[in-house]
């Protein structure tokens, strides 16, 4: 049974990722502080790797909104590239944003920060995958770009395609055993929407009934069609309708 290790394993993502893979067949070891292992100080990180096949980094070591995503985010991303090349680890995956690449949008720090960590993953001599996602169904009440009132919501106004997290983690999984090849794939979901729309389908769902207003993207880039889906990628379902019927049959 193949070993794979995943950074950042006790996010939400990579809970979904770790499930994932164990439905895969995996065995899984997880990389976080609760499991002995520093990203930042790389204490820990040897030891895991061990044994590895692959290594999976979707971690979050900073704050999104934080004042210097980079240092951080760089000095995680160079110990996980050095251990796992120390430990033979045969590929390394990488889960990344769709748009990082994008002028515009790396006037936002943390953007730019992985950007700059996806060619620190370009640069590690390994084989690799960077995995740039959309957004996903689970960015409908964000807090980065949603502010919710007593009698309000207010929604950022992006311009996304939006996945389910779920088949991200499912897709993420598959890069690890080499299905997508090496070097940069895109994954989004099938419908193009802005982010007021599906804010509003998810509350609605939820028998929340605040008007959701709309408000100016920060950046040009969030609402111009950049975080869309290019003529590459690769789209997964469920579209929204689906995902917010399968939501509600969960909560039952």
């Amino acid at each position: 049974m193949t070993r794979l290790a995943v950074a950042g394993a006790t996010g939400a993502m990579g809970e979904l990722i770790v499930q994932a893979a164990e439905e895969d067949g995996f065995t899984v070891l997880p990389l976080s502080r609760s499991q002995g292992v520093d990203l930042l100080s790389a204490e820990g990180l040897d030891a895991k790797l061990e044994g590895v096949s692959a290594v999976i980094d979707a971690s979050q070591v900073v704050s999104p909104v934080a004042e210097d995503p980079v240092t951080p985010i760089l000095k995680g991303a160079e110990n996980l590239v050095a251990a796992s090349r120390s430990a033979g680890v045969s590929r390394l995956v990488m889960l990344s944003i769709n748009g990082v690449q994008d002028e515009g949008l790396r006037q936002f720090p943390f953007y730019d920060a992985r950007c700059r960590q996806e060619e620190v993953v370009a640069d590690s001599g390994l084989a690799h995958t960077i995995v740039r996602s959309s957004q996903w169904f689970e960015f409908a009440l964000n807090p980065a770009a949603v502010v919710e009132e007593d009698d309000v919501v207010r929604a950022q106004n992006w311009q996304i395609q939006p996945a389910a997290a779920l088949s991200v983690a499912r897709y993420v999984v598959r890069a690890a055993a080499g299905d997508h090849g090496d070097g940069v794939v895109t994954v989004c979901g099938p419908e193009r929407m802005r982010l007021p729309e599906l804010t509003e389908a998810v509350l609605r769902h939820r028998g929340d009934e605040r008007p959701v207003t709309i408000e100016a993207a920060p950046l040009p880039g969030m609402d111009n069609g950049s975080l869309l889906a290019p003529s590459d990628a690769d789209l997964v379902g469920p579209d929204l309708e689906e995902w917010l019927r399968d939501q509600g049959q969960r909560a039952r």
